[in-house]
C-alpha cells in the first residue's frame, strides 16, 4: 500500500511511522510519501525579501521538520519519497494525495481542548473535507494542564477585571 504522511516538527506527527514500522515487521508491502507543507509568507514580508531567500528558508525548515520521519523510515528499511509543498496545509495535503494516488493518508495529531480547536481549526478535518481518500487520524497523549486550566482561567479573570472596571 502507498501512504501519505504529512509531518511537521511535532512529535505527534510521527505517530503514523509507528504504524508503518509495525506493518513492515509483519511483512506488508509499504511505500511512504512524506510531505511537509510550508506556509506562504505574508506579502509584506515577500516585498522585502528575495524569492531565492524565501525558498531557502522554507527548504531549511522543511528538512528539519522531516528529519525524524526520514531517519526512522530509513532505519526500518521502508521505501519513501520526501516532498515539500507551499500553501494552505489541508489543500496541499489533499492535492498531493490525489496526484500521488495514495491508498491512505495517515496523520498524527496532538490532543487539544475545544477552545484551542476553535481558535486553530484542525488540519485533519480540512483534509477529510477535501478528499475522498481514506484518512486515518492518530492521536496520543492528553491535553496539557496549561491548555486545559490556566489559559481559560486567565481569560475569565481578565474578563471579570474588565467588567469590574466599568
Amino acid at each position: 500500500m502507498k501512504y501519505l504522511i504529512p509531518v511537521d516538527s511535532s512529535q505527534p506527527a510521527l505517530m503514523p511511522i509507528d504504524h508503518l514500522e509495525a506493518a513492515a515487521r509483519r511483512g506488508a508491502s509499504i511505500e511512504a510519501v512524506i510531505l511537509n507543507v510550508q506556509p506562504r509568507l505574508n506579502r509584506h514580508i515577500s516585498r522585502f525579501t528575495r524569492k531565492a531567500d524565501r525558498n531557502a528558508f522554507r527548504l531549511e525548515r522543511s528538512r528539519a521538520a522531516m528529519a525524524g520521519a526520514i531517519e526512522r523510515l530509513s532505519r526500518a528499511g521502508i521505501p519513501f519519497r520526501a516532498l515539500t509543498e507551499v500553501g494552505a496545509p489541508a489543500e496541499r495535503i489533499a492535492a498531493v494525495a490525489e496526484a500521488e494516488r495514495v491508498d491512505e493518508i495517515l496523520m498524527g495529531v496532538g490532543r487539544h481542548p475545544r477552545w484551542v480547536r476553535w481558535l486553530n481549526p484542525s488540519i485533519a478535518q480540512g483534509v477529510i473535507a477535501l478528499t475522498d481518500i481514506p484518512v486515518a487520524v492518530m492521536a496520543r497523549g492528553g491535553q496539557s494542564t496549561f491548555e486545559r486550566y490556566l489559559v481559560p482561567v486567565s481569560i475569565a479573570g481578565l474578563a471579570a477585571l474588565l467588567i469590574s472596571a466599568d
